[in-house]
Parts: structure tokens; C-alpha cells; sequence
């Protein structure tokens, strides 16, 4: 049941909560009517089918009014939720900068005092500074993504 509810619009559940509500009435009306051998009136017959038409009329206005603040209001968190999600992520890849621009910085001091040692291979050197200078980029491409999606971020930082 709550498949089919959910797989339906609002204006289709209203109208089958409608006819649901006019059905049983009349039923309702005639079940007792014949129980008690009264003769059905034309007026009642009307009264019947109006009633619940007034009726489901008035509270599904109300219901769909509550449906669509709620709906507002599920926005509305789920905005308050991602923006606070970007918040943390900025203050974290903030942080994450000061952290590894301090070892970029202490690297680059390693660096000077191995460009000073004359016996330090040229190879290693070369290598030493590639590793800084492809740190130094990645933390870059990082620190550029705009749109904050996890795959973004992932693919801003992958190997090329």
C-alpha cells in the first residue's frame, strides 16, 4: 500500500481519498437505510455525496499547505546541512595548508642544506625538489576547487 502511495501525486491521492470517501458514504447510507426498511430520499442521497466532497475538499487544502511548508522546511535544512558541510570542509583544507605549507617551508630548508653538501648526488636533488614542487601543486588544485562535491576533490588531487 505505501508503495502505491508513494509512486502517486498529491492530486491523484486526493482525488481517490475523494471517491473513497463518496463511495463509503452512499454505501454507508444504503447498508443502514435497508437495515432499517427507510425509503432513501433524494436529498440524502445528495447530502451523502456532497459531505465528504466538502469535507476531503477542505482537508486536503489543509494537508497540502502542511506538505508544502514541510517540503520548505526539509529545503531549507538540507541547505543549512551542506552549507555547514562546506564550512568544515573549508576550515579543514585551511588547515590542512597552514599544516603542510610549514612542511613545504622546513622541506625548503632541508633543500638549501643539501644544494650546500658538495658529495649529495644530483639525482636525489632533482628528486627532492620534484617532490616539493609536485606537493606544492597538488595542495594548489586542492585548495581551487570551487564546487564542493567529494569526487571533485578526489579527482583534484588524483595522479595524473
Amino acid at each position: 500500500m505505501m508503495k502505491f502511495i508513494t509512486s502517486q501525486n498529491k492530486l491523484t491521492l486526493v482525488l481517490l481519498t475523494t471517491l473513497f470517501s463518496v463511495v463509503s458514504a452512499l454505501l454507508i447510507l444504503f447498508i443502514v437505510y435497508r437495515l432499517f426498511h427507510f425509503e432513501i430520499r433524494t436529498s440524502e442521497i445528495i447530502l451523502s455525496i456532497l459531505s465528504p466532497l466538502i469535507i476531503s475538499f477542505v482537508a486536503s487544502w489543509y494537508l497540502c499547505g502542511l506538505i508544502e511548508k514541510l517540503e520548505s522546511l526539509e529545503k531549507a535544512l538540507r541547505e543549512s546541512i551542506s552549507k555547514e558541510k562546506e564550512d568544515i570542509y573549508l576550515a579543514t583544507i585551511h588547515g590542512a595548508q597552514h599544516v603542510t605549507n610549514n612542511l613545504l617551508n622546513g622541506l625548503i630548508l632541508i633543500e638549501m642544506e643539501i644544494d650546500a653538501q658538495e658529495n649529495f648526488s644530483e639525482e636525489r636533488k632533482r628528486q627532492f625538489r620534484s617532490l616539493i614542487e609536485d606537493s606544492d601543486k597538488l595542495l594548489r588544485k586542492l585548495s581551487s576547487v570551487d564546487d564542493i562535491d567529494a569526487d571533485k576533490i578526489r579527482k583534484s588531487v588524483a595522479p595524473q
